[in-house]
């Protein structure tokens, strides 16, 4: 699901067709470096958009908990480099308790398996992305940078060539509301 803009402050300018399609093409890449071969299930989203202003880290949990879903957010905004990725977040609900963590990484092993999210170094462990929920797994991998560099690359590699996941994944592209 792709929903250009989060957060309290309306943004100068809207939403292009270009950045859209940069968007979903990260979304497509993500899902597919994060679950594989595998489906979407419904206690889980991949979202994107903007985080405009601080609420923004309110309004992720807010939506956790309306829809009852775990939630990875990919942010954008405007660069150096122009349009693109700035942040990665992960939220979960468990047990009325909203873990709500921005600044991850992608981390992809040696065996080119599924990539992991990496919290900032002072949160213990990493994230796996099952297909219905995200998982805490209580340990870090042994080669962060290195998997980072090779998560890096791959995410650019399937951004510029495109993903088709094939009844895998639901895209959905929701105008910003005036």
């Amino acid at each position: 699901m792709v929903i250009p803009e989060l957060g309290m402050k309306m943004r100068k300018n809207a939403m292009t067709a270009e950045n859209t399609e940069i968007v979903r093409r990260h979304v497509e890449a993500v899902t597919q470096m994060l679950l594989g071969n595998r489906t979407l299930q419904p206690g889980a989203m991949i979202i994107a958009g903007e985080l405009t202003d601080g609420s923004g880290r309110m309004a992720l949990a807010q939506m956790a908990d309306a829809l009852g879903k775990d939630l990875v957010f990919l942010a954008f905004g405007d660069t150096a480099d122009g349009y693109s990725l700035t942040d990665i977040a992960v939220v979960a609900l468990r047990n009325g308790v909203c873990h709500n963590r921005l600044g991850c990484r992608f981390y992809l092993p040696r065996t080119g398996a599924r990539a992991v999210l990496l919290p900032k170094p002072n949160v213990r462990g990493h994230f796996r992305l099952a297909p219905g929920e995200l998982m805490h797994v209580d340990r870090k991998p042994a080669d962060i940078e290195d998997g980072v560099v090779r998560a890096t690359a791959r995410l650019a590699q399937l951004v510029e060539r495109g993903v088709d996941l094939d009844g895998r994944a639901i895209i959905n592209t929701y105008p910003v509301a005036a």
